[in-house]
């Protein structure tokens, strides 16, 4: 699919307030001022810096998760490239009222929700919201060019307690470090085996629920 957001397949416009739309604040407790917050757009697949830079175009402070890696060409030349690191997820700071302009908009999908948060009276969760803190944490990491960074979407985080399948539930471990594409090798440690370490396929543990 072309990078340019006028070839962009349209999708239909956010008029049903459910989930996959992120329609959903509460509206009850309006700030006098407007208060501009980083949300999370879904975008069509490779179209993050065509959505970036048409909503930067537009006015609407807008962020790609990105980096600037050097990649060798089969000619041998090197050249730096940007590369999605979160891919079809763009990230707007703007008003609530501003948002629910953007959603409208051909080239956005829909605004993520957090599904930990609780529900409003029509079922439906909170929209996620990024602090500003963790965005500069994220922006000042991603402007390092010499340092590749790689986002892990396991659902598993360092600290977690697991299981091995195929064990037995006795066996059990804690996620010690994760990389690769997606998370595709887990370090682990075994704490029975005399704190052994190993690295495994998340597709082979799962946390343990279990309480001791």
């Amino acid at each position: 699919m072309s990078d340019t957001v006028d070839n962009l397949q349209e999708v239909p416009s956010a008029t049903v307030a459910d989930d996959a739309v992120g329609v959903f604040d509460d509206e009850r407790n309006t700030p006098s001022e407007p208060v501009r917050k980083w949300f999370v757009a879904f975008v069509g697949t490779r179209a993050e810096k065509a959505v970036r830079d048409r909503l930067t175009d537009m006015g609407i402070e807008a962020y790609a998760a990105t980096q600037t890696v050097l990649r060798v060409r089969p000619s041998g030349r090197r050249v730096k490239v940007e590369c999605p690191v979160i891919t079809q997820y763009v990230f707007v700071h703007v008003t609530e009222a501003e948002r629910k302009e953007i959603v409208e908009y051909p080239f956005i999908h829909f605004f993520l929700t957090d599904k930990a948060s609780l529900t409003n009276a029509y079922g439906r969760h909170q929209l996620a919201v990024i602090p500003d803190g963790q965005m500069l944490t994220l922006q000042n990491m991603l402007s390092q060019e010499d340092a590749e960074v790689v986002f892990a979407t396991t659902g598993f985080t360092v600290g977690d307690e697991v299981r091995v399948l195929g064990w037995g539930d006795n066996i059990t471990g804690h996620v010690v470090r994760i990389r690769g594409e997606k998370g595709s090798y887990i370090g682990l440690r075994i704490d029975q085996l005399g704190c052994a370490y190993m690295e495994i396929s998340p597709n082979r543990i799962v946390k343990n629920t279990r309480k001791s």
